[in-house]
């Protein structure tokens, strides 16, 4: 059996799979499956999966059809057969070294997860697969050397790739289907389950930056998973008493929850969908203390008129905080009332 499977969900990218198939194939390291799910993609993307397939033995082909990302990753753990796994994009590419360093800083280190940095961009550098040494971290599961990763910004935390993971890990927390960003709580649990993490200081990951692609495409409906998501995370770590991390991760919360509610409601003009996202914020804070930055940042997208005209009153911002808005409502009109009688 192969000792790392390599997964591949594919979909839409044809004009990136042969460089991020071939990357694959050239590794140093060879004893690997790549195995590439087909999600019903329009394009000439299974076709280019089956010649592949057909011309090295290390390469399975799943063609289903289109469930999204999370499915098809779900789909291929499901016949993976390596011991370890490690998740790729189709529009991604990877270094010539990537799967030996991994491997190698897990097995001197005893992690049962290691990653690598990323390198983000639209095409591939001159000297990206330029040769690397050996060089990890090992990181203890407390919660600072935690805080560290999530602070440094080329360190892909909280996404399934550029990580070489134990499968065993990997299947006790699934991706959620049909969602977008499914992979950031399921990050969330595998990184938490670890005895030990294994970092190594290089970019070994080329990120392409897809116009084209689920994440990278216009606001849709779909990107408010990401609020979903964040909103399992906060949870998850509020759960296991990881403060830090959680304020981390609600500061992440407040400026999406702002930025989507402003676009659903003014771009879409989705009115329902925006007091869906308000709702679900309410519900999320009466579970988790915010910061008084949170939630103004929150607060001042979703009602922009009161805090224009009523945020200059004493009180207001604690009354906001202790009281919700049917509180400050009180307060306003309390105000306006004192008002008529002077």
């Amino acid at each position: 059996m192969p000792e790392i499977s390599v997964i591949v969900p594919v979909y839409r990218a044809e004009a990136y799979l042969h460089a991020c198939i071939d990357s694959i194939l050239s590794q140093t390291f060879s004893d690997f499956e790549l195995i590439l799910v087909d999600d019903g993609s329009p394009d000439g993307c299974g076709a280019i999966c089956d010649d592949y397939a057909a011309r090295d033995s290390r390469v399975r082909v799943i063609h289903q059809e289109n469930q999204g990302q999370a499915a098809a990753r779900n789909h291929a753990l499901a016949s993976a057969e390596g011991e370890w796994v490690c998740f790729v994009d189709s529009d991604d590419a990877v270094h010539p070294q990537m799967l030996e360093r991994l491997r190698q800083a897990a097995a001197e280190s005893g992690a049962d997860m290691s990653m690598c940095r990323m390198l983000e961009a639209p095409e591939i550098p001159e000297d990206f697969s330029a040769p690397v040494e050996v060089s990890w971290e090992r990181l203890s599961m407390e919660e600072a050397p935690l805080v560290a990763l999530f602070d440094a910004g080329n360190y892909p935390g909280w996404v399934a790739c550029a990580k070489l993971v134990r499968r065993e890990l990997v299947q006790s927390y699934l991706f959620c289907p049909g969602r977008v960003y499914e992979d950031n709580e399921a990050v969330c649990h595998w990184i938490y389950g670890a005895k030990t993490i294994a970092s190594i200081p290089y970019s070994l990951y080329f990120y392409r930056t897809n116009p084209n692609s689920t994440t990278q495409s216009r606001f849709s409906m779909k990107k408010l998973d990401y609020l979903w998501a964040l909103e399992g995370i906060i949870r998850f770590y509020s759960s296991v008493g990881y403060t830090t991390l959680r304020e981390r991760f609600g500061t992440l919360y407040a400026e999406e929850a702002a930025g989507c509610y402003y676009r659903v409601k003014y771009e879409l003009n989705d009115t329902k969908a925006a007091r869906n996202i308000e709702k679900a914020a309410r519900r999320l804070r009466r579970e988790i203390p915010f910061t008084k930055a949170q939630f103004e940042t929150m607060f001042s997208a979703m009602h922009p008129k009161l805090v224009r005209l009523y945020w200059p009153l004493e009180g207001a911002a604690r009354t906001l905080r202790e009281d919700g808005v049917s509180g400050l409502t009180r307060k306003i009109g309390k105000h306006l009332r004192k008002g008529e009688h002077e």
